[in-house]
């Protein structure tokens, strides 16, 4: 996942406050028994590395900063539920919440290199107003960010 043409960022709204304030979670992850769909730490499981980094704590929740050194389906999710601070409104792996209604989980920054010209791209996208609402956290509007990515496209078609 984490490699010189691709990477991402995310923020998650999780429960609890986390007494590590960053941290890197190394636990494999394997399909859970009889699901299609869910996925648990498993010894037997593939390598998942997830980093994470406090930016905020508030109403015993916490906002993280992740980054991803490996891309397993649900990573984000299942590491957080396993250590005890799972995502907020995530009811597959966690807790549901009145807060939200959705998972609070947003990938707000890719890096890429450009297939043609080779350059490295970089796009962010603000977090999204319930995020924004839950967290106490005040970002650029998103037509700020459209124009921005507009921008980076058009620059990079051009050349």
């Amino acid at each position: 996942m984490q490699n010189e043409v691709f990477k991402k960022n995310y923020y998650a709204i999780v429960l609890g406050i986390l007494a590590k304030k960053d941290g890197i979670i190394n636990a494999p992850i394997a399909r859970k028994e009889n699901s299609i769909i869910e996925r648990c730490v498993h010894k037997d499981g593939s390598i998942a590395i997830t980093k994470y980094r406090v930016i905020k704590e508030f109403n015993n929740m916490s906002l993280l900063d992740i980054s991803l050194k490996t891309g397993r389906t649900h990573q984000i999710r299942v590491h957080l539920s396993y250590i005890g601070h799972p995502i907020i409104g995530d009811t597959l792996y966690g807790c549901s919440s009145d807060k939200i209604t959705r998972q609070a989980l947003h990938a707000y920054k890719v890096c890429l290199q450009h297939p043609i010209t080779k350059k490295i791209m970089n796009f962010e996208a603000p977090m999204p107003g319930d995020m924004r609402y839950n967290s106490n956290i005040n970002y650029l509007p998103l037509y700020a960010c459209v124009y921005y990515v507009y921008a980076q496209l058009s620059e990079s078609i051009k050349k």
